[in-house]
């Protein structure tokens, strides 16, 4: 019989050689499509249901109309129109290989000339676009309601599929490949728009959405293109790829990172350019730390990250460069920030380093003996420590060793415990300064220096400690109106005990460089009396504020602060060093 090549008449289905005949016989050049996938997207809904049956045209090659008509919902309409289905597929393929590479633009266009305006309206402003249209709007356009487009978009969406896997378009499946392969899952736009010209296509025009769609798809991220070909977008993938160096490296090398982001399909060029835009990355040298802002503590965490261990203040300021900071916020971010821990007595490093902390030489001289059963010998220890931290002089070592924490005999150390109780203190009015003001009070002259201005703590002697209720290991806090002011004495102190800042106190009664601040501390409330002693005042003026108290008699007045006989007040103030308080009394 003749074979059909063009649309069956309305009586078609009363012709008894059409309906005898196979669709191999009916539809010439049937073979040449019969690896094809059947288009079911585009042929009537009742024939869906035989999709998986017959799934490319070869299933249905020895199928006559006949057959086809005696099964289940299949009528004449949807029979005939899966014979013209057949003979326009082999239409288009026979014009396809004549035609031979038409170009991706020429190619995309005939793809695109088989859908219908319906069809290729909605997927035009809801798929192609970078930019999709709401579906009201293109209801509006398309002058039809909103629930025609929702409903036709799904069918549209997979008409254009079953289009793409026909063969007659391998060249627009060639051509989305390779700007797939060139751009990746992540790039600039304007980078996407170059490469669209390269293929001879206009960055703006259908025929490059649609290749832009098929390649991806992808979407816009501000001036980027992001893949959404994957649950997790191609700017995500980037990301976890960097985070995932990060992980393993502090400060990671250039190409290091090039080879995560390039093993994703980015290019070089591009992966430089996606590092170059992280805020929150910033590059040393040929070296990538994170940046989370320019503070002192971020740039000192970075330049640690590209040291690789730890370094001095001094070290860190000199690789971060610039004159924004000093070496001294260096020093004050690494003492007051957890991100930071001495690694020596001049180094620190990283927390997340986890090295072994230092925390003085006290504590390392205590683990030491610890870690020898509780003894040692002092050279052992010496040994040791100056192994584990070379930084630390032996002099210091020493002067450790020699503190109230530890206990030296005949060369072997330990650390002191409650039965070896405390060395004795000398008496109070043996200290150059120091004067009592009743059995509740003692006041201390303290020279005003630019030290003490700038907030240093003062030494105070043990004697004095003593005195007003703290013994080793212990503190006491004195209130004023001006603030609160500590007094402690720590085991490891190499200096004896310790006044906190005296900064406020000086502040709040106008001391300056020169002058004496005079501390009344008193033992039963606490409660602390703060004076300024000018160099200029008279003498009895200076008397009356170092004492506390107005005074008659100033030998006596000196005999009772400083618990001696009165005519040994000469003696015991020169003694003591105290020439100036003498030389005010005439005292010779």
């Amino acid at each position: 019989m003749d074979s059909i090549d063009k649309a069956l008449d309305a009586d078609w289905w009363r012709d008894q050689t059409i309906l005898a005949a196979q669709l191999r016989d009916l539809v010439e050049g049937f073979d040449s499509i019969a690896s094809f996938a059947v288009p079911y997207a585009r042929l009537p809904r009742r024939l869906g249901a035989y999709a998986e049956e017959f799934p490319r045209w070869a299933d249905f090659a020895s199928q006559t109309p006949q057959a086809l008509l005696l099964r289940p919902k299949l009528g004449g309409s949807a029979v005939r129109a899966l014979i013209e289905t057949a003979a326009e597929a082999v239409r288009v393929h026979r014009e396809t290989v004549a035609a031979g590479k038409a170009g991706a633009a020429a190619a995309v266009a005939r793809l695109v000339g088989q859908l219908d305006d319906f069809d290729r309206e909605i997927l035009a402003a809801q798929d192609w676009t970078l930019d999709p249209v709401p579906q009201r709007v293109i209801a509006e356009r398309l002058g039809v309601h909103p629930v025609s487009v929702s409903r036709n978009l799904p069918r549209a969406r997979a008409r254009f599929a079953e289009m793409l896997a026909d063969p007659a378009h391998q060249e627009v499946v060639e051509h989305a490949s390779e700007l797939r392969r060139r751009l990746g899952p992540y790039l600039p736009a304007e980078a996407a728009a170059l490469d669209l010209r390269r293929l001879g296509v206009d960055p703006s025009s259908q025929a490059g959405q649609v290749l832009l769609h098929i390649a991806g798809p992808y979407a816009r991220r501000d001036d980027w293109l992001e893949s959404t070909a994957t649950a997790a977008g191609g700017r995500a993938r980037a990301l976890a790829a960097v985070g995932a160096v990060f992980d393993g490296q502090g400060a990671p090398k250039t190409d290091t990172l090039l080879d995560a982001l390039t093993s994703l399909g980015i290019s070089t060029g591009i992966a430089l350019a996606f590092l170059e835009c992280q805020v929150a990355l910033r590059r040393f040298s040929d070296n990538w730390v994170p940046w989370a802002g320019d503070t002192t503590a971020n740039m000192t965490e970075a330049a640690l990250h590209v040291l690789g261990v730890p370094a001095t203040a001094e070290t860190i300021f000199a690789t971060i460069g610039g004159s924004r900071i000093s070496v001294e916020r260096v020093n004050a971010v690494l003492s007051k920030d957890s991100r930071f821990a001495r690694a020596s007595r001049s180094t620190w490093g990283l927390s997340a380093w986890a090295l072994p902390e230092y925390v003085g030489i006290a504590h390392a001289i205590g683990e030491r003996i610890d870690a020898r059963g509780g003894r040692a010998t002092s050279i052992e220890v010496m040994s040791d420590l100056r192994a584990q931290f070379p930084d630390i002089t032996e002099s210091s070592i020493r002067s450790y060793m020699s503190t109230l924490e530890f206990i030296t005999t005949r060369g072997m150390i330990r650390r002191r415990t409650k039965a070896d109780g405390w060395p004795p203190v000398p008496p109070l009015n043996t200290i150059r300064g120091v004067l009592r003001n009743g059995p509740n009070e003692i006041r201390i002259a303290i020279p005003v220096t630019s030290e003490l201005l700038r907030g240093s703590g003062q030494t105070v002697h043990p004697a004095v400690a003593t005195a007003v209720g703290v013994a080793p290991g212990e503190q006491r806090t004195f209130v004023s109106p001006h603030g609160a002011v500590t007094l402690y004495w720590k085991l490891a102190s190499t200096t004896g005990a310790n006044l906190g800042s005296l900064r406020a106190q000086a502040a709040g009664v106008e001391a300056a460089t020169g002058d004496t601040l005079v501390l009344g501390l008193r033992v039963d409330d606490t409660s602390l009396e703060v004076t300024r002693l000018g160099s200029e005042e008279q003498a009895a003026v200076r008397l009356h504020k170092l004492l506390g108290r107005a005074i008659r008699n100033p030998v006596a007045a000196l005999a009772a602060a400083l618990d001696c006989r009165r005519e040994d007040v000469g003696a015991v103030l020169a003694a003591r060093g105290d020439h100036n308080l003498a030389s005010l009394l005439d005292i010779s």
